[in-house]
């Protein structure tokens, strides 16, 4: 990879991170801001307050939508800072600027230095970026989480073309591995099965449009799969304890309704194809025009070079 970066252009780069982090940053202290974001802090709270990590309410009633895991984070933040805006918050700051950094480091895997900092500038300054740090929901912990995986398992991919080495007895490969599939868990247990997709897609596209298709019959990527759902475990546990154990529950108006049948199926593919309990619109042109908007201002430039190519 080429470096064409300069000592001037790094002085620019690091003195626009930090506006950009003081941006994001100015979203801290507002109000949290109604409905969902309100909803998700008031879950928190209950979980912070009474102990109970396995079960989540919502206005004292049993509450099956999203899984635990930014629930748990917010809650630990809860009882390190207090409960209050700022709490409830920061650790989604955290996690948003973690999806930065890995941003930056899986460029430079394969681009020049200079290519990271634009990239990395460019998921800074984005509009929903900032605007999820001031309404904060779960996308700022899905972001890490889907970006970290991808970082992690393309160098396990890599090999020795990035030095992988042995550390501590075991293989940097490995810990690659071990770690793209924690957050890959991670992220199963923020938003559900459907983030195999992004993280899994780019991928085996590489593969099959480089050549190297044989990747898909290597063990340790299935090790990986096993792994990741191995990770979900504490979510299926909660899951299992608050409602399959426990079918006398009304949930949707119904009785028998199962929470690991929920995560697995009705939460994402019964959405996807409009047939579970929890249903939208079905527009067929939400990324469209959720892209045009979201990364505002750089979806104008971005659409400029897409025509222009």
């Amino acid at each position: 990879m080429t470096d064409t970066s300069s000592p001037l252009t790094d002085r620019w780069f690091y003195a626009l991170v930090a506006v950009g982090v003081f941006l994001n940053a100015t979203g801290l202290f507002p109000p949290v801001m109604e409905l969902d974001g309100a909803l998700y802090a008031c879950i928190a709270k209950q979980m912070a307050q009474t102990g109970d990590f396995v079960n989540l309410y919502a206005v004292g009633t049993d509450w099956l939508d999203k899984p635990h895991f930014p629930f748990w984070v917010i809650a630990l933040s809860y009882r390190i800072f207090g409960i209050n805006t700022f709490s409830y918050k920061f650790p989604a700051l955290l996690f948003f600027l973690g999806s930065v950094v890995y941003t930056y480091q899986f460029t430079r895997l394969t681009y020049s230095k200079l290519t990271a900092q634009v990239a990395s500038l460019v998921l800074l300054t984005a509009f929903h970026g900032v605007l999820s740090n001031s309404d904060v929901r779960a996308e700022p912990y899905l972001m890490p989480l889907i970006i970290g995986p991808v970082y992690h398992f393309y160098r396990v991919f890599g090999g020795d073309r990035y030095a992988i080495s042995s550390r501590y007895g075991i293989s940097e490969g490995n810990l690659h591995l071990l770690a793209g599939s924690l957050l890959t868990g991670c992220a199963l247990m923020t938003k559900g099965v459907f983030v195999l997709i992004p993280i899994g897609a780019g991928l085996v596209l590489h593969w099959l449009l480089t050549g190297h298709w044989h990747e898909l019959l290597k063990l340790r990527w299935y090790a990986a799969i096993v792994l990741s759902f191995a990770f979900t475990l504490p979510e299926i546990y909660c899951l299992y304890q608050q409602f399959d154990l426990h079918p006398e529950k009304v949930i949707f108006g119904e009785t028998g309704v199962s929470g690991i049948r929920f995560f697995f199926w009705d939460s994402q593919f019964g959405r996807f194809f409009n047939t579970g309990p929890i249903k939208g619109e079905g527009d067929k042109f939400f990324f469209v025009h959720t892209l045009l908007w979201a990364f505002i201002p750089w979806s104008l430039p971005y659409t400029s070079a897409l025509a222009s190519g």
